[in-house]
């Protein structure tokens, strides 16, 4: 019925690929799976086991004792349309300047750690983060790696956040992978994440961006609520369970 890919980083299992022939709503054979999947990586020593699968399967999953660590949301752009203007116009974006974008570059590694020990995406102190830290020290090299989209908004000219995305090449336009938004502190709570996505919408259509993906740590309620009410759907569920 099918067969799983699975990778093991010390007491850490994923399962990489996960390709079986069951329908979504046959939850007996289902719970089955998971409960084999857990018992393999048990027998191999691994204390969590790590998954990303299609939101109808993540309840199943849900009563075995996993729980979402982020929700991948994503959204079609059509490309025939013109660009959407936002409601709220509060926010204004552009480009980083080289000192925003070195600024951003020596910031985000702790910004995104944080949220990815907070989520259970990775366990604190845990290593296997080099692939990060090339990316962001790259960030910072003159010129950055083509690809990476760098932007700041800004109220009344008055800096409130800034964005980082990867634009990846399709055959039908670029895809937009979300990497972080981030309001500064002086600024939440105020309805701006709206705003900002809706200055970014336009910016990047008029790049040819065709779809947008960004990932929602479990922990950010009010955030995937902004997303979905945007119209983006979830694409997948990352989820993880303690299995000692």
């Amino acid at each position: 019925m099918g067969g799983a890919l699975l990778e093991q980083h010390g007491a850490r299992c994923l399962v990489r690929v996960l390709q079986c022939t069951l329908p979504h709503d046959a939850s007996p054979q289902w719970r089955a799976v998971v409960a084999a999947l857990e018992a393999h990586a048990a027998s191999r020593g691994a204390a969590t086991l790590v998954t990303a699968v299609a939101p109808q399967l993540a309840p199943v999953f849900g009563a075995a004792g996993f729980r979402a660590t982020m929700t991948t949301v994503g959204k079609r752009l059509d490309p025939d349309a013109a660009p959407e203007l936002q409601d709220d116009r509060r926010v204004a974006v552009r480009p980083m300047v080289d000192e925003e974008r070195r600024r951003f570059a020596a910031d985000a590694r702790d910004l995104l750690v944080a949220g990815m020990e907070r989520a259970g995406v990775v366990d604190p102190g845990a290593i296997g983060l080099a692939g990060l830290d090339d990316r962001l020290a790259g960030l910072a090299a003159d010129p950055p790696p083509a690809g990476e989209l760098l932007m700041m908004g800004s109220v009344d000219d008055v800096v409130v956040g800034r964005a980082w995305a990867t634009l990846v090449r399709r055959e039908d336009g670029l895809d937009f992978h979300g990497n972080t938004i981030e309001l500064f502190p002086e600024h939440r709570g105020q309805g701006l994440t709206k705003s900002f996505l809706g200055a970014l919408r336009p910016y990047v259509q008029e790049l040819g961006v065709r779809e947008v993906r960004l990932r929602v740590y479990g922990h950010d309620e009010r955030a995937r609520r902004t997303f979905l009410a945007e119209g983006a759907g979830v694409a997948d569920v990352h989820l993880r369970k303690d299995l000692l």
